[in-house]
């Protein structure tokens, strides 16, 4: 029959997996958000520089049709905008969210831990009590064989 440590210690690796597999998806969420602020900034600075565009063109001269095609193009990269910083904020969301478990998986698998090392000690010292009984009751032995010769 296994220790009670052993048992233990089992369900600490158990715990240590699904703490890992709790880091992986926090990392692959934090990647992803990364990706869409990146996409989000480079939207951004598209629209800038169609603004920067538009302003010049406006001072040196340029057709009604094409200011408002060019306006037109903005409006649409402002809607594209908003609809990211959506995006943004749901990867955010999942983010805390998988922080959060993963969070509580760590919490749980350093409380296994400290049990492990606790009933590891509490084992080690019945197996040094044991041990010195057994010692106790040889010298008891060997002082009542020497003690009737």
């Amino acid at each position: 029959m296994a220790k009670r440590s052993e048992r233990l210690q089992l369900i600490e690796r158990l715990a240590k997996q699904r703490e890992e597999q709790a880091a992986q998806a926090l990392q692959q969420a934090r990647n992803q958000l990364g990706q869409e602020i990146k996409q989000l900034e480079e939207l951004a600075n598209y629209q800038a520089e169609y603004h920067q565009s538009l302003q010049v063109s406006g001072s040196t001269g340029v057709s009604i049709e094409q200011w408002r095609r060019t306006q037109g193009f903005i409006d649409q990269l402002e809607i594209v905008m908003g609809r990211q910083q959506g995006v943004i904020r749901q990867w955010q969301d999942q983010e805390a969210k998988l922080l959060a478990h993963w969070q509580s998986l760590y919490q749980r698998r350093k409380t296994l831990n400290q049990l492990v090392e606790k009933v590891s000690m509490e084992e080690l010292i019945e197996a040094d009590r044991r041990e010195q009984k057994a010692l106790d009751e040889v010298v008891s032995q060997m002082r009542q064989r020497n003690s009737s010769w």
